[in-house]
């Protein structure tokens, strides 16, 4: 809650809601994400990942990393990539680009190993064949 005059933002009730839909209160305790049982802490990590790279409006982008960011780093750091890749179209140049920024923000010793996969995709898909 905003402590200005306990206003709430519109966009955080929606993500206290989802995230509060998975398990009551997660939203004002998700720094202990990792005592809870794996499967909803990883439902719970889910739903912030989409809303911090799918969104295109910057105060929920913003709302769902700061509450990433109060999740222990360690645990962070073990269940990140598994979440963001079932999560996250790497493809989709929106989404990639949030990923990096998060990551960037909240999970850092994880960014080299997502640009060498962006690069890779890269290369893949965008670079064309030469014809031998």
């Amino acid at each position: 809650m905003n402590s200005d005059n306990n206003i709430v933002h519109p966009y955080e009730l929606r993500i206290r809601e989802d995230l509060d839909k998975v398990l009551p209160y997660a939203y004002d305790s998700i720094d202990k994400v990792e005592k809870l049982p794996l499967e909803t802490g990883l439902n719970l990590l889910k739903i912030l990942i989409e809303y911090a790279c799918m969104s295109q409006n910057i105060v929920l982008i913003t709302l769902a990393r700061e509450r990433l960011k109060k999740i222990p780093l360690k645990w962070l750091a073990q269940y990140f990539l598994e979440v963001a890749n079932g999560s996250v179209d790497f493809d989709d140049e929106w989404e990639y680009l949030r990923l990096l920024e998060l990551v960037r923000e909240a999970v850092p010793k994880l960014l080299d190993g997502l640009i060498d996969r962006g690069l890779f995709v890269y290369c893949i898909l965008k670079v064309p064949k030469i014809a031998a």
